[in-house]
């Protein structure tokens, strides 16, 4: 089983289940889900890369908001897009570098 494929994979289903609640309206919907699965696939890759790579650590995990406010909600969910779109192309460079 080839984990960083599986973390890739994970990861870009992340970001389309991410559009598909931007598409209804983001800011009315709770971040939480896509903070606490961001937050644990970064740990997974973490583990999945260990120390092989200094830019891993450019990523830390993300803070929830406690806001009810809908810009709040989209603020925090554009944070977990950006970093998750940074993440899948950390790991598919360094796949190519395999």
């Amino acid at each position: 089983m080839d984990e960083k494929k599986i973390l890739l994979s994970m990861l870009k289903a992340l970001t389309t289940e991410i559009q598909n609640i931007q598409q209804k309206g983001a800011g009315y919907y709770s971040a939480t889900p896509f903070v606490e699965k961001y937050n644990k696939l970064l740990d997974k890759a973490k583990k999945v890369f260990g120390n092989k790579s200094v830019l891993l650590e450019t990523f830390s995990e993300i803070e929830d908001t406690k806001s009810v406010d809908p810009a709040d909600k989209m603020k925090t969910t554009q944070k977990v897009i950006i970093e998750v779109g940074q993440l899948i192309a950390f790991i598919e460079a360094s796949m190519q570098q395999e």
